[in-house]
Order: C-alpha cells, then sequence, then structure tokens
C-alpha cells in the first residue's frame, strides 16, 4: 500500500534557515547590548569588587597596600563622629529634596501634558536645566545666593528685607544647596512623569467622568494608580542621585559651614583625596552602597503596583 504521509524533505532546510536566522539576530542583539555591558563591567561592577577588596586594607593612593586590617575600617566606621553627622545631613537632603522634587515634577507634568498651544516649548525650559553641567549650575547659584553682590539678595533690598548669607549659615546652607538641585533635576522627573500620563488610555478618564468623577477623583483614582510604576522609577532613582550628591557641595560650600551640608560622598572624597586614607574611604562607600540597596529595594517591595492597563 503505498504510503500517504506527506513528505518532510525540504523540513530540515527550512528549519536550518529558521536557526541560523535566529542566531543572526541573537548575535546583533548582542553587540547592541555589548557596550551597556562592557560599561557596567568597567565602570561599575569591577570598581566595586576593587572598593570591598581595597576596604580590607591600609590602603592609601601614594603607598599603596600596606597591611590587611580585615574589618577594622567598619568598626571604626561604627565610632566615626564625622560619619555619623555626614549620614544625618545626607538623610535631611534626602527627606527634604525627593518628596519637593517629585511633588512639582508631578504637578509641572500634570501642567504641561495639557493639550495647550505651547506647551512643547514650556517642556523644553523645564528641561533645559537638566542639560546643563552640575558644575555650572552649582557656579550661577552660587553666585545667585551671593551675600554682597547675589541677584536674590538684591531683590530682598528692594524689599526693604536684610541680606541673607545663604551659604555661610548653616541653617541656610543645606536649603540653598537643595533649591539648587532641585532646579537641575525636576525636569528630568518632569519628562519621565509626562511620558507617563501619556500612555494611561483616556478611556479610563471617559469612564470615570460619566461616573461622575470631578478632576479630584480623576488624579486620586485614575491617574496615580496607573502612574504609580513611572513614580516608583522615579522615586528610586532620584533617591540613589541624592545620596550620590558631590558636585553642588563641593562647587559651593565645600561641605560648610560647621559641617551642615557634609553629605557623605564629600567626606569620602575627603577621606580619599585630602586625608589620603583610601582604604576607609572604600569602606565608607560600601557603607553607602548597602544603604542603598536596602532603601532601594524597600521601595519597590512597597511602592510597586500590580495594575495593568
Amino acid at each position: 500500500m503505498a504510503s500517504t504521509v506527506p513528505s518532510t524533505s525540504a523540513s530540515p532546510g527550512w528549519w536550518v534557515f529558521i536557526q541560523r536566522r535566529k542566531t543572526r539576530n541573537t548575535i546583533f542583539a548582542g553587540l547592541f547590548v555589548l557596550p551597556a555591558v562592557v560599561n557596567f563591567l568597567i565602570f561599575r561592577y569591577i570598581p566595586i569588587v576593587w572598593a570591598a577588596r581595597a576596604s580590607t586594607w591600609q590602603y592609601s593612593l601614594l603607598g599603596g597596600y600596606r597591611d590587611w586590617i580585615g574589618a577594622d575600617h567598619y568598626l571604626h566606621a561604627l565610632e566615626d563622629p564625622v560619619l555619623l553627622k555626614s549620614l544625618q545631613v545626607t538623610f535631611l537632603y534626602v527627606i527634604v529634596k525627593l518628596p519637593l522634587e517629585v511633588a512639582l515634577a508631578l504637578a509641572l507634568a500634570i501642567f504641561t501634558s495639557q493639550a495647550i498651544r505651547g506647551m512643547g516649548t514650556m517642556r523644553t525650559i523645564v528641561f533645559t536645566p537638566v542639560v546643563m553641567s552640575m558644575v555650572v549650575v552649582s557656579v550661577v547659584w552660587a553666585l545667585i545666593l551671593n551675600a554682597d553682590s547675589g541677584l536674590l539678595n538684591a531683590f530682598l533690598r528692594t524689599l526693604g528685607l536684610p541680606k541673607q548669607v545663604f551659604l555661610s549659615n548653616p541653617n541656610l546652607s543645606l536649603p540653598s544647596v537643595i533649591t539648587a538641585t532641585i532646579w537641575k533635576d525636576v525636569g528630568f522627573s518632569t519628562i519621565l512623569i509626562v511620558a507617563g500620563l501619556k500612555g494611561i488610555p483616556g478611556i479610563f478618564y471617559e469612564a470615570a467622568v460619566i461616573d461622575g468623577a470631578n478632576r479630584w477623583q480623576l488624579f486620586r483614582h485614575v491617574t496615580l494608580p496607573l502612574l504609580r510604576r513611572t513614580l516608583l522609577f522615579v522615586i528610586v532613582t532620584q533617591t540613589i542621585f541624592s545620596f550620590q550628591v558631590f558636585i553642588p557641595v563641593y562647587s559651593m560650600t565645600q561641605g560648610g559651614p560647621l559641617d551642615s551640608t557634609k553629605v557623605i560622598v564629600f567626606y569620602i572624597y575627603q577621606l580619599a583625596f585630602r586625608f589620603q586614607d583610601m582604604g576607609y574611604a572604600a569602606a565608607v562607600s560600601m557603607i553607602l552602597l548597602v544603604i542603598l540597596l536596602v532603601i532601594s529595594v524597600t521601595q519597590m517591595r512597597f511602592l510597586r503596583s500590580d495594575v495593568e492597563y
């Protein structure tokens, strides 16, 4: 009896073609990803491993590795009053800056996402400080806040108010740095939130309006839940950036007055390059890394959203 099974003699050729095409696409994809992988490997992961190793040695840039001391640097960190002070300043900086920046970015995003003529220009104006150098921004704000010839004090004088020494007053120096960094960073958060708002389907708003929701109810029950993932990304990234603040402190206050702006990264810089104690600086860097990991994981755990749309 003649066989009725269809011939599959051509199948192996097609299968080989598909496999070759998949392999070629995988290779191309790998080549596109390779620069990012190399960047993270060279400038992120290898330095972390190096810092972890250096933190267990007596090490300086001039003297090199001397004696292995194990966890002595970490034990010393627990009793270092300057480190504890810098941590307090850093946490205060983050606790004040982060909510203000996120709230301002959310307000700007809602305002600039309206379908009104000129909003594209407004978004450009808001985003412009982001592409400016942080050094330039810090110098400009230091000039604005200058006690004698600053623009802000000139404005206060026109109102009949006394001048303020913003960068030399322990009570005003940290708020001054926070103001400069929010002005620089808020545009980045705004653009991310605008993208999140544009991704919310309009059908949800239409359904809520039909049910009689007002603007506050739309914001609370539609916008915020559907924007939660975007806000999570903004909060986590800005938390990390805030803990790593350095340039404004270095350019505007040098950690003063009275260590009121000595954030932890500036203290690490002092340990490594002024006091030539690279081993202890590496240990403090590892402590900062652990703090950031714990805070980031906690934020992602409690702020994540399961809402799908």
